[in-house]
C-alpha cells in the first residue's frame, strides 16, 4: 500500500505549541477509500514514526478512518504496539468493552462535571498515553477537551509563582473515601475493590501495601486513603518540559 493514503491534516481546534501541531491529525488523503485493513498496515509501517509524533507534538488524532467498532480499536492499538496498563488505583467508575484493554471512560451521569486532570495522576506509576475513541457520537456535545500539560505549568507559574513552586517543592497527597461496591452516581465513584482489583479487604491491604498507601477502613464498608507524597509538577522525559502533573482541581472539587 502506499504510504499518501493517511497524511496529515488540519482542523480549526489545533494550536499551535512549542512550535509544534496539538494535536497532530491524521486522516485519509483526498479521495483514498480505506479499509480496516489498510488503516493496520499503515500502523504497522509507521509506528514507530507516531511514538516520536506523539512525544513532540503531545497528542494524535485520526479523523476519518476506518476503526468500526470497540474490537477494531483495540487491533489498532496492539498494531500500533502500545504496551497495555492495567486499571488499578483509579477513581471514575468504569466498565469492561473489550476482553483485555478497552473500558469505558466514565459510568458517571452527563450531569456530573469531569474537570480536566491526568489520568490516574493520583499513583506513584501512572500511564505514559491514554487512548479514547469514539463508538457512537452524541448528537450535541459530547466532545473530550484535551489541554497541553507544560501550557498549563506555564500559566500556572504566571498566574501563581508562590503556590506552583510549593507545590513543585512539596508535593501532594491525595485522600480518597471509597464505597464498598462502585457507585455510578459519582464520577469518582470507584469502589475500593474495583479500585485494587480485589476481592476482600486482605488482599486491597496488600495492594495497598504495596503502593505505600495509608489506609482505614470505615463503617458500612467504606474505606479511607491517603497516598504516599507524589509529585505534582513532573519534567516530560521526551521533551524535558515541566509539566502541571497532578489531580489536585479534580480531588478539590
Amino acid at each position: 500500500m502506499r504510504k499518501s493514503q493517511i497524511c496529515e491534516s488540519t482542523i480549526e481546534e489545533q494550536r499551535s505549541i512549542n512550535k509544534h501541531l496539538f494535536p497532530i491529525v491524521y486522516s485519509p488523503a483526498d479521495g483514498e477509500n480505506l479499509n480496516q485493513a489498510d488503516l493496520m498496515s499503515w500502523l504497522t509501517i509507521n509506528k514507530q514514526m507516531l511514538r516520536k509524533k506523539l512525544e513532540i507534538n503531545g497528542a494524535i488524532l485520526f479523523r476519518n478512518c476506518p476503526i468500526p467498532s470497540p474490537e477494531a480499536f483495540e487491533t489498532m492499538l496492539d498494531t500500533s504496539e502500545f504496551v497495555n496498563m492495567p486499571y488499578v488505583g483509579g477513581a471514575a467508575p468504569r466498565s469492561k468493552v473489550t476482553q483485555r484493554r478497552v473500558i469505558t471512560a466514565n459510568e458517571s451521569p452527563a450531569s456530573e462535571k469531569i474537570p480536566f486532570h491526568h489520568e490516574m495522576a493520583q499513583v506513584a506509576n501512572p500511564p505514559g498515553y491514554v487512548f479514547f475513541y469514539c463508538d457512537l457520537a452524541a448528537k450535541k456535545g459530547g466532545a473530550t477537551g484535551i489541554l497541553h500539560s507544560n501550557e498549563i505549568y506555564n500559566q500556572a507559574k504566571r498566574i501563581s509563582p508562590e503556590f506552583t513552586e510549593a507545590i513543585e517543592k512539596s508535593g501532594v497527597k491525595y485522600v480518597r473515601v471509597m464505597p464498598e461496591d462502585d457507585d455510578s452516581k459519582s464520577p469518582i465513584g470507584r469502589s475500593w475493590k474495583s479500585t485494587f482489583n480485589a476481592a476482600s479487604k486482605d488482599e486491597a491491604e496488600h495492594k495497598m501495601k504495596e503502593m505505600g498507601m495509608e489506609w482505614e477502613w470505615l463503617p458500612g464498608g467504606n474505606l479511607r486513603t491517603i497516598t504516599a507524597t507524589l509529585p505534582a509538577i513532573r519534567t516530560d522525559r521526551a521533551t524535558g518540559k515541566k509539566t502541571f502533573y497532578n489531580s489536585i482541581i479534580a480531588a478539590y472539587m
